[in-house]
């Protein structure tokens, strides 16, 4: 005889999927690191400062014995290392995430096989060993990158979660939920995955959007269909992580989402499918220094902040004290900016520092509440955002004006569709 216990949704679990151990939400959202290229040391300085969170480590990005001392490295911090097993398409051929064992089950055998046949079992056996080795004691299960929603992607989703207490027992188990730029825009289809995904007997689910095209989102019915999707999820009472952020899903708080997760790189804070292919021969990245001027919600090249000095609007950019980043100090130290040693290094921790921060206040006492300061956030970038570009100073594809619009767009979707609900919950 098993053991239940409710876990949200009006269905009953069994006690192994749903493990005490772990306590699902208090409403307040937290970021975790989402791992990519060269985050190594970004992540011990970061985690050091913080003293907990968690870490979304990337096969693509780490060896197998990078990833046993990564995990040992956030361990001794204070944080939670997770394995995102990154079985998003069949075909990815990447270098490094085809060379883990489990990966190579997953790309030697036929997608029939994970359709209820062996491949199914022997995939997460090798999952299992290397989570294990890392130290993970709540698994992301693999799931594939859905094109389209129907019954074939269905069964893969639903194979992986019946099949996965035979290898991780009563570990909780958070089933990966990746859709593509063309699911994210049909509001049927999230509906579906909702619906069916109240079915499943996991802990929590691991959401992953393909970006639309654009760093900071101009398609307000993506956006709009993303918060539908994440509140729907939380109100199976499910945790729920949303990988590859950045600081414009901000807005996720008004969700109860319990976790957003961002990194160093744009393909780190936006979901690229094409990151987990070989780069093209020839292929190279352009690396500029970004500031990111949190009350803006915009990121600037240096030589704007030049600009910035000149006309006297410089110290309008200065992150506040209680934002907690120090890394960009010197840029407001007197000195013109661009004549400062202030590289990608700080560039990076200044803005994983100052999004950890923007996270922890992003909760408010009701969803109402949590709302109206999204809002309030909006209006004011849209005011700053104002006076900088009157004074010449513009961020380019990183600048938020696009954004503002958009975001209150979904927030007003939000609330005509789940307002009501997501009060009750909040207070429940």
């Amino acid at each position: 005889m098993e053991l239940y216990m409710h876990c949200g949704g009006g269905i009953n679990y069994p006690y192994s999927r749903c493990s005490a151990a772990f306590v699902i939400g208090d409403n307040v959202m937290e970021m975790y690191l989402q791992f990519g290229h060269g985050m190594m040391n970004h992540t011990r300085e970061l985690l050091s400062d913080w003293g907990s969170g968690g870490v979304i480590l990337s096969p693509r990005d780490l060896t197998g014995d990078q990833m046993r001392r990564m995990g040992s490295e956030i361990r001794s911090r204070g944080a939670e290392p997770f394995l995102d097993p990154q079985c998003l398409a069949h075909d990815a051929d990447h270098a490094r995430l085809v060379n883990h064992e489990y990966w190579k089950v997953f790309r030697d055998n036929p997608s029939g096989a994970f359709l209820g046949g062996p491949g199914t079992s022997v995939l997460l056996a090798e999952l299992r060993k290397l989570a294990e080795s890392v130290g993970v004691t709540r698994h992301i299960l693999p799931g594939l990158l859905a094109r389209t929603i129907g019954e074939d992607w269905f069964a893969f989703q639903e194979n992986i979660v019946a099949e996965a207490p035979n290898h991780f027992g009563e570990a909780p188990t958070i089933a990966t939920i990746a859709l593509s730029q063309e699911v994210m825009r049909d509001e049927a289809q999230i509906e579906l995955v909702i619906e069916r995904a109240r079915r499943w007997a996991v802990y929590g689910y691991y959401i992953v959007c393909e970006n639309p095209g654009s760093y900071i989102v101009d398609d307000p019915v993506w956006l709009a269909n993303l918060l539908l999707l994440v509140s729907g999820l939380k109100l199976l009472d499910r945790f729920v992580i949303v990988g590859y952020c950045s600081h414009q899903l901000l807005c996720l708080s008004a969700t109860m989402v319990d976790v957003i997760a961002s990194g160093t790189w744009l393909n780190v804070r936006v979901f690229p499918p094409d990151k987990f292919y070989s780069p093209e021969e020839g292929e190279v990245s352009r690396r500029t220094t970004w500031y990111y001027c949190p009350q803006a919600l915009s990121e600037f090249k240096l030589p704007f902040l030049d600009i910035a000095m000149r006309m006297g609007v410089l110290d309008l950019m200065r992150a506040s004290h209680d934002i907690g980043s120090h890394y960009a100090a010197p840029l407001f130290a007197g000195p013109v900016p661009t004549t400062i040693e202030w590289g990608e290094q700080s560039a990076f921790r200044h803005y994983l520092s100052c999004l950890h921060t923007q996270v922890a206040n992003a909760h408010r006492p009701s969803f109402g509440e949590t709302v109206a300061a999204h809002r309030h956030d909006l209006e004011r970038s849209r005011n700053l955002l104002g006076r900088l570009h009157k004074a010449g100073v513009f961020g380019s594809d990183r600048d938020f004006t696009a954004g503002i619009d958009v975001n209150q767009a979904a927030l007003a979707v939000l609330e005509e569709a789940r307002g009501a609900r997501m009060e009750r919950k909040w207070r429940s």
